[in-house]
């Protein structure tokens, strides 16, 4: 029934019969010879595909390294505090101007609303709805 699984599977006799026939044809002088050739060669091509595995992790490795040392989330962090900090600078001059030119009303100074900053979403994360709608 299953006559795919054992395609290409050699049984116990054509097996012994494969080897009869290596033997007839090198000798058995000639056998050990070919199965270290054959050693030797499995072995290089063993030593090729680590070499390459290792020089594809060392560069992953230093792509990574200038991805870390790259952050663009702090960098942006740091700019809209220094432009608040500005702000609020020039701000404060700016009162003090008012402040030495017009005598004080008693009028409260009132701070100007900072705007919201806008969170960047994760491509992993539910999407929600821009405009929800109450459930009542």
């Amino acid at each position: 029934m299953n006559y795919v699984l054992l395609f290409g599977m050699p049984g116990g006799g054509e097996l012994f019969f494969i080897v009869l026939i290596i033997i007839m044809l090198f000798g058995s002088k000639k056998i050990p010879e070919l199965a270290r050739g054959l050693g030797k060669g499995m072995r290089e091509i063993k030593n090729a595909t680590g070499d390459i595995q290792r020089e594809i992790k060392e560069g992953a490795r230093d792509i990574n390294t200038v991805k870390d040392s790259v952050d663009v989330e702090k960098q942006v962090q740091d700019i809209i505090k220094e432009d608040k900090e500005e702000k609020r600078e020039k701000e404060a001059t700016e009162n003090q101007s008012t402040s030495t030119t017009e005598p004080d009303k008693g009028e409260a100074i009132k701070e100007k609303p900072t705007p919201e900053t806008v969170q960047r979403r994760s491509p992993y994360s539910k999407e929600e709805p821009q405009n929800p709608t109450e459930n009542s």
